[in-house]
């Protein structure tokens, strides 16, 4: 539970130091007070921002432009900025440090079913270092049937610093993701392993691109049997090789399934397959119904 709390007590030594460093910094006389060192409404604009981290999607991508703006159109608000411009401008940089900071804090293992076994690899050297997150990885290769029909499966779980609710996480999760290509480096393993079961064609990690499918943005999955009724926020992707083919966008060599579900406290566990181009399932099993639903049994 500690952990859970972790990003939002960084936030709070934030405000804390600037009051310190505030009131060395202040005359004798002029002693600074934090209910009021920050201008009219200042502290519980703080306090009201730490809150709604915990509440509405997006956090602090959301939260701060909105703060910011609403200071700035309201002529309350640039005087206030002109006579509380030091400890205001000190807890913007400081609450920037600690949102940061936050991204370093060390996430829950990724969990999978009992009946994956072992993983191959509990670690991606290709990863990005931040935020902070754990990878297990899969190879499945189900009996009787050829190298097509092999699966790359890979559990994570990331951390969070802007958001510590569960409402939209996965959305804005999966949107930050796209706009800074952060999916290519945790997906490499997996083409690695792709490349060495496939021995119809040879995929190089330098030479591939995701490009997103049109479907809907969530998928319900549903079993009696494991006591599973559940929307979740789900992408879709076409592997493409640039080596292979006769255009820029390359040929398809397999699709990428992403599967998002969100924790409080900053967390999401996202779950990949990665299906070659000959996988049976591709057009009959698309959303991998049968192994989404043991991942999010447990």
């Amino acid at each position: 539970m500690i952990g859970y709390l972790v990003p939002t007590l960084l936030l709070v030594l934030g405000i804390a130091i600037v009051v310190f460093i505030e009131r060395q910094i202040s005359k004798q006389d002029e002693r600074f007070d934090w209910r009021t060192g920050f201008g009219p409404l200042g502290f519980e604009a703080l306090i009201l921002t730490l809150i709604l981290m915990w509440i509405i999607p997006g956090g602090i991508l959301l939260l701060g432009p909105i703060m910011l703006l609403a200071s700035v159109l309201s002529p309350a608000g640039r005087v206030a900025w002109v006579h509380h411009k030091r400890p205001r401008i000190l807890v913007s940089v400081c609450l920037a440090v600690m949102f940061t900071l936050g991204g370093f804090t060390p996430v829950s293992t990724p969990e999978s079913p009992s009946e994956w076994g072992q993983p191959l690899f509990t670690e991606n050297p290709n990863a990005p270092f931040y935020p902070a997150g754990e990878q297990y990885t899969w190879l499945m290769l189900p009996e009787g049937f050829g190298n097509a029909d092999v699966e790359i499966i890979q559990s994570l779980t990331l951390r969070l610093p802007y958001q510590y609710g569960s409402f939209g996480a996965e959305s804005s999760a999966f949107w930050l993701a796209s706009l800074f290509d952060m999916e290519q480096g945790r997906l490499n393993q997996a083409v690695e392993l792709l490349d060495q079961e496939v021995s119809a064609f040879r995929i190089d990690v330098d030479e591939i691109k995701l490009e997103p499918m049109a479907i809907e943005g969530t998928h319900r999955y549903v079993s009696t049997e494991e006591a599973v009724d559940q929307i979740v926020s789900v992408r879709l992707y076409e592997l493409r090789s640039l080596s292979i083919g006769v255009d820029e966008n390359g040929m398809k060599v397999g699709e990428v399934l992403c599967i998002g579900t969100s924790n409080w406290g900053g967390e999401l566990d996202v779950l990949v397959i990665v299906r070659p181009i000959g996988h049976s399932g591709l057009s009959n099993d698309r959303y991998s119904e049968a192994l989404v639903i043991d991942w999010l049994s447990i």
